[in-house]
């Protein structure tokens, strides 16, 4: 059976904190006890008493006792300019907050109440709501203090909390990967806020960074990649702390911090996607098991729009796709499931290609005449070239080019007279698309002529 894990503790540098508030991990020496409790430094305003201020940014007035009792403080209602108060962490009060919808595409859902709708850009999203994409689906979910977090296709992630703290508005965060992945770019925040990505076998938990968790079902395992800054990985006893390019496979009690694998290359990165369905060849990189390619309409993916996975020594496939200028960001996968370094590539999408190639006979007058046809895929005007020569018997190319020709405008080219024997003809469309001349060849077709 599997168990949510309690938090783990949270790491990353402090940022100061403005005003009357200032911040520490634990509490001061004359306030700390044998098991060291997490406090919030508080300087003491004029008008301040331990009563008011318990009633203003605690769960209840009363809290201000044991205030009192760890600050050692002889009355309540009398308090020292400048002071400064160790106030416990979990006596503070954090009310709700919101995140909203920054913006979707594809078959996304956002389950609110129990009842599943597709989500608006703008809309708000609150505590215990839930939100799931199909495939080639995003999410992009802006929190309040200006961190977003991707929720890409196929996954479900549930957002388990939204608090802000009243005494100094830090914010406090927290999400459940339930299935698939989460990204997530943290902004630095104050304490006692922090930021927190939990899955059925882990916590990942922050203060400000750029990382990316996801959960794998089937194998009850999770994987925390750190992009940037830092994050503490706990599952069960058993904690780890990933740094810049590190990352942790975790299982129930165990974490692995493991080095990221490097950012893989394309074969031809300047080559245009022309043909019917978009795949890319990828350099074979050690360590890695499959790839991971994501387009969008812009280099930072915040206009994702498709997600693939290759198989393993195969070609990266995304099948169809509409025209235009696009960026393809892409990862290695380990064994481990951990998704490594990322490379981004701009290309051109423009179909063009050669079709339905067919030859036909027909005999006027003693004499023969063979008739090419084909047909052009794509979009705009394209001109042609003709190729045709004789193959030997071995299937090897039987001498120079018999034909050919280019420049041609329509979608067939006729010949007569040819001599007895086996040929092969093929045929390149050429057309400019997005200021490129973009040109691709049939495969050879093979042409028999009996006596």
């Amino acid at each position: 059976m599997k168990t949510d894990w309690a938090a783990a503790l949270a790491i990353a540098a402090m940022l100061a904190a403005g005003s009357a508030v200032a911040q520490t991990s634990a509490a001061p020496p004359a306030a700390r006890t044998a098991a060291s409790v997490e406090t919030l430094d508080y300087v003491v305003q004029r008008g301040d008493t331990l009563i008011d201020l318990a009633t203003a940014y605690m769960h209840r007035p009363l809290d201000y006792r044991r205030v009192q009792r760890e600050n050692r403080v002889a009355n309540p209602r009398r308090l020292e300019i400048g002071r400064t108060l160790a106030l416990p962490v979990d006596l503070l009060r954090a009310d709700p907050d919101e995140a909203r919808i920054a913006g979707f595409r594809g078959a996304a859902t956002l389950n609110q109440d129990g009842r599943s709708a597709v989500p608006a850009a703008g809309q708000a999203v609150r505590e215990g709501d839930v939100l799931s994409t199909g495939a080639n689906a995003f999410v992009r979910l802006a929190l309040s203090d200006g961190s977003h977090v991707v929720v890409p296709s196929n996954s479900r992630v549930r957002v388990s909390r939204l608090r802000r703290y009243a005494i100094n508005g830090a914010v406090d965060h927290a999400l459940t990967v339930e299935a698939g992945r989460a990204e997530s770019r943290v902004t630095p925040r104050r304490r006692p806020g922090g930021f927190a990505i939990r899955t059925p076998v882990s916590v990942s938990a922050v203060r400000g960074t750029d990382f990316r968790v996801s959960f794998d079902d089937d194998a009850d395992r999770s994987t925390t990649e750190v992009l940037e800054g830092a994050v503490t990985i706990a599952s069960g006893d058993a904690e780890a702390l990933a740094g810049v390019d590190q990352g942790v496979s975790a299982a129930a009690g165990s974490v692995r911090l493991l080095p990221l694998l490097p950012a893989p290359a394309l074969v031809r990165p300047d080559a245009p996607q022309t043909q019917a369905q978009v795949a890319f060849d990828i350099q074979s990189l050690p360590g890695a098991e499959r790839y991971r390619g994501r387009v969008a309409q812009d280099a930072g993916m915040i206009e994702a729009f498709a997600e693939a996975d290759s198989a393993p020594g195969g070609p990266l496939v995304f099948g169809e796709m509409e025209e235009g200028a696009f960026f393809l960001r892409l990862t290695a996968l380990s064994p481990e499931g951990l998704e490594g370094k990322a490379t981004t590539y701009s290309f051109i999408r423009a179909r063009n290609g050669v079709g339905g190639l067919a030859s036909a006979m027909d005999q006027r007058d003693r004499r023969r005449f063979y008739r090419f046809r084909w047909e052009a895929e794509g979009v705009g005007e394209a001109t042609f070239r003709f190729q045709l020569w004789r193959e030997a018997e071995d299937g090897a190319r039987d001498g120079a080019l018999l034909v050919d020709q280019p420049g041609l405008t329509d979608e067939a080219f006729t010949l007569s007279d040819l001599p007895p024997g086996v040929y092969s003809w093929r045929v390149q469309g050429a057309r400019r698309r997005f200021g490129r001349l973009l040109e691709a060849w049939s495969e050879p077709q093979q042409l028999r002529i009996g006596r």
